[in-house]
């Protein structure tokens, strides 16, 4: 398969080239994606494919492109997509992972920029997560400089935040399975940031952002310095960076109509009507108001004003059990886009003892924050709505004449608590890695290295301002005492000292006082840790064996253990008890967490792995009269966990050049993702709800956990494709590659009604998993189990061609994918086909056009995402009103001027992405508690101007 940009600067050939790190910092390159290489089997700067054949540093100091791990020239099947840094940079030159993430392999990847209602389970709240083939962050391996890197969530997946981007040199690439080369994990493919570790000089770089709204502006710069000595045989090398940039808040507008209007989808209100559901614009809540709703009684749809007076509340157009189309309602909104900061720094050295030994040293510390002002606290429905009764000490007394008037002892009040502080999410990633090594000849072609890793994230993540449960409807609960005092009524009994009470009828002024006792932060504080201990050998066999060539061979062994401790603040593990208070709704009464969201639960873990592989390249003909050449490639490692015991994974490939002009390659893997630390330790999360238990709806608690009997996942990927590079058109060159990856024992958790269900088909494992309370409600775990399974499949194509016009060199490419399937299943349930949807189009691609000469560039692209469904299983009309999004078109546009000023140079460029100021398609999920008006797979932002710098001497 060749992914998104593949084959079009170089033939699909292993390439061992010297490192472009090795030349001066004041070799900066002037037109990175566009300058043709002078020899075609080359890299240079662009966005390219190739096929790898060893690790990215290899102990010559030669590149090797990652995929593979013998180091020979021989024509391997594995494709890779080499991308320069600064070939990413002219697309999105605030953010690497930004860059990447425009490519269509990388649909359906987590940004920073996406917002978030609440810390999700697996921690990725504010992070950058790559997503090959949309299969899960979880099942893309990333590594720097070939060495993994610690998780940087439970989840198992790691933030691109942390790669010090101001000394990447390339991105590597490799799409379809790779855990025969580098272990668990590598399912949809592998992702290599390779650093330029010898950069001799200095350079620097200095930007600021804005957009054409006025808001969201950015500054960042990078600093690098590499030196040597002793000819070459000491090297350092050593880099920082810093960006920063404002987000937009729940509490502001953004000036962009399709966000602010807050459009979302709904159950349709009219029942048995068709569509079933709705989208609807200027969505609002029909259960509360800033200053109160009766949302149900009698006295249904009064509101209450500035002052405690009060008013017919206005249920638009569309009234929803829970939300509505207009109207009076509060807006259930989120913040645009979080505010972020990052900053890293990283050295190395090296030293060259002798040909056999060179040893190296080097650490990097990366920290990640995030902040998103995210939304107003809201405590609306039966599950959250306040009871106020007759006596409360703030009920204004027309609203008190009617209750007596209708005999009602209490009404419920929903609200949104604007007096309150918003809630934010705070996500704080501090990275630690350090790895020291040897490598070195062992005379021949033999090679050998071998190294030490550590590396340790800790992630903070807050919910500041979250309502505390047992407080909130305390304080709500006010009464007069024997004095004529205003208090707390569970103070009365002794009970919630410190209880300030609250008035909660219309609008209220801030009040610490309240903001103290009512709120709370909850915190969770993650440790991972991994240790990596490694040995590679490789080399070739020579002429003892006459083929077509010498056989290469790699093999090496590796021990690796993950530890995970999570803590938490101290309530959060608590449960909610309102012994003492009127009106705590019944259903988070004695729930696990008496914060309004998240609530987590401290764990530990550990596991370790022992692995070892072998890989083979075979060169079978060479100048044949059926081939110019035909390469065959074999791959075999075994890991052994000390959970769940052995697992092989492997891979079989061939490369076969038929002609000059035309190659073909294929591939066929299994490939593995081991259970992560949250999926195995994860603690008991309840939940509560309803299920249809013997016919009649009953009460249930169901808890989430982890299982320590899971099983590694396991994936087939096959690919095959061919590359075509005619003669007669000097600078053109085409390639077409078919993949599928079917994913089985993928690990997830069946639905409380899905346990009930299979237990009542005589499922006994399931029945062990239900427990009837003596109340007759119902006690079910819900452990995770290896059940899914998951199958992707699509075409990637590319055509490019490189000339020269109007005396510069102009280089256009397109690179595209069709996708045929994706599809999910679980035991017992439908196939769910996804395919079409807005993370995974049908179609997608960019088209890029590069001009340049010595003095300018100019850089053009146009990234396409085709017409989608909401939902691929919903029928229009029948199932939602508007079940399709048009095809987007995002335009990209980079001018770069290059100075020469004393010894170095210097470039001052300016990036535009989004030229168009395209918004996106409205394409809201269905409205729960927060609407979000479109995917994340669009562009949130509209025009962004980005004005640059960089110097190098």
């Amino acid at each position: 398969m060749v992914p998104l940009a593949m084959m079009l600067a170089t033939p699909a050939a292993a390439q061992q080239v010297p490192t472009p790190g090795a030349q001066d910092a004041s070799a900066m390159p002037n037109a990175p994606a566009t300058t043709p290489p002078a020899d075609p089997e080359t890299p240079t700067g662009d966005l390219k494919s190739a096929e790898s054949n060893a690790p990215a540093s290899d102990p010559g100091g030669d590149i090797v492109v990652t995929g593979s791990r013998v180091a020979t020239g021989f024509k391997t099947p594995t494709p890779v997509t080499m991308a320069s840094s600064e070939q990413l940079r002219e697309s999105a030159p605030t953010n690497l992972a930004d860059g990447l993430n425009q490519l269509p392999a990388f649909n359906g990847s987590t940004k920073t920029s996406s917002p978030s209602t609440t810390n999700s389970r697996g921690g990725s709240s504010g992070q950058n997560l790559l997503n090959l083939r949309g299969l899960g962050a979880q099942r893309t391996l990333v590594l720097l400089d070939g060495r993994r890197l610690p998780a940087t969530n439970s989840g198992g997946s790691v933030d691109i935040n942390i790669i010090p981007q101001g000394l990447v040199s390339r991105v590597d690439v490799v799409t379809g399975g790779a855990s025969a080369a580098y272990g668990s994990d590598a399912v949809a493919g592998v992702v290599n940031f390779v650093l330029d570790t010898k950069l001799k000089g200095f350079k620097a770089e200095a930007l600021g952002g804005v957009s054409t709204h006025g808001d969201l502006p950015s500054a960042g710069g990078s600093l690098a310095f590499g030196t040597s000595g002793m000819d070459d045989r000491l090297r350092f090398v050593a880099g920082v960076d810093y960006f920063y940039q404002k987000g937009l808040r729940a509490d502001q507008d953004t000036g962009r109509d399709w966000f602010d209007d807050n459009a979302g989808q709904i159950v349709n209100p009219v029942s048995g009507a068709r569509p079933t559901n709705l989208i609807i614009p200027s969505i609002r809540s029909s259960l509360g108001t800033i200053g109160g709703l009766i949302s149900a009684g009698p006295l249904r749809g009064t509101q209450f004003l500035a002052g405690g007076g009060s008013a017919p509340f206005d249920y638009g157009t569309i009234t929803g059990t829970a939300f509505q189309s207009g109207g009076d309602g509060a807006r259930a909104n989120i913040g645009l886009q979080p505010t972020q900061e990052r900053y890293n720094a990283f050295a190395r050295t090296e030293f060259e003892i002798a040909p056999v030994a060179t040893v190296f040293v080097e650490g990097l510390y990366a920290r990640s924050h995030t902040n998103q002002g995210a939304f107003v606290s809201q405590n609306v429905g039966s599950n959250a709505a306040y009871t106020i009764y007759r006596d409360n000490a703030y009920l204004p007394a027309n609203i008190l004449a009617r209750m007596v008037a209708a005999n009602v002892q209490s009404f419920q009040l929903g609200r949104f608590e604007s007096e309150l502080p918003l809630v934010e999410n705070e996500s704080t990633i501090d990275v630690y890695h350090a790895s020291v090594g040897v490598r070195g000849d062992l005379g021949g072609p033999w090679k050998y290295d071998a190294s030490y890793n550590f590396g340790q994230s800790d992630q903070e993540l807050r919910s500041n301002n979250l309502t505390v449960a047992r407080n909130l409807y305390a304080s709500a609960d006010a009464v007069r005492n024997s004095a004529g005092q205003i208090v707390c009524r569970s103070t009365l009994a002794g009970l919630d000292p410190g209880c300030t009470p609250r008035n909660l009828f219309g609008p209220q002024a801030s009040n610490q006082a309240i903001t103290d006792y009512v709120t709370g932060d909850n915190v969770l504080n993650l440790r991972l840790r991994q240790q990596v201990v490694s040995a590679n050998i490789r080399g070739d066999l020579g002429d003892s064996i006459e083929l077509a060539g010498p056989i290469a061979v790699a093999a090496g062994v590796e021990y690796r253990k993950e530890t995970a401790r999570q803590t938490t603040d101290a309530l959060s593990p608590t449960r909610i008890d309102f012994t003492g208070i009127r009106g705590g709704p019944s259903a988070l009464s004695g729930r696990q967490g008496p914060y309004r969201f998240f609530n987590p639960l401290p764990f530990s873990g550990e596991y370790d792995i022992r692995e070892g592989y072998l890989e083979v390249a075979v060169p079978v003909l060479k100048d044949s009269a059926i081939a110019q050449s035909l390469d065959l490639n074999g791959a075999i490692r075994h890991a052994d966990y000390s959970t769940s015991g052995g697992v092989t994974t492997w891979k079989l490939g061939a490369s076969w050049q038929l002609v000059d002009d035309l190659r073909f390659r294929g591939t066929w893997s299994q490939d593995i993702r081991a259970p992560n630390l949250l999926e195995l330790f994860n603690p008991a999360t309840q939940l509560n709800g309803n299920v249809v238990f013997n016919g009649v709806t009953t009460p249930q608690v169901n808890f989430a956990t982890g299982n320590r009997d899971l099983k590694p996942e396991r994936a087939r990927t096959i690919t095959f494709g061919g590359v075509y590079q005619p003669g007669w058109l000097r600078g053109f060159q085409a390639s077409v590659d078919y993949y599928k990856i079917t994913l089985k024992d993928a690990i997830s958790t069946l639905a409380e009604q899905r346990v009930v269900d299979e237990c009542a088909a005589g499922n006994q494992t399931q029945c062990a998993n239900i427990t009837v309370l003596p109340s007759g409600s119902l006690s079910i775990l819900r452990p995770n189990l290896n059940l899914a399974q998951q199958t992707v499949a699509g075409i990637d194509f590319e055509l490019g061609y490189k000339t020269e016009v109007a005396g510069g060199d102009l280089n256009l490419r397109l690179v595209g994918n069709h996708a045929t399937q994706n599809n999910s299943e679980t035991p017992g349930s439908a196939v769910r086909e996804a395919l079409g949807e807005t993370t995974t189009p049908k179609w997608s691609g960019i088209l890029q056009a590069t001009w340049s000469n010595e003095a300018f560039s100019l850089f053009v692209q146009e990234r396409f995402i085709s017409a989608a469904k909401l939902d691929a299983t919903r029928v229009e009309g029948v199932d939602i009103n508007d079940n399709t999004t048009p095809a987007v078109f995002y335009t990209n546009l980079t001018g770069t001027y290059n100075l020469r000023i004393g010894g170095g140079k210097q470039q001052v460029y300016l990036s535009i992405a989004n030229l168009f100021d395209r918004d996106p398609p409205l394409s809201p999920p269905p409205v729960t508690t927060f609407t979000t008006a479109a995917s994340s797979a669009y562009d949130p932002i509209g025009r962004y101007a980005t004005l640059g710098v960089r110097v190098s001497f």
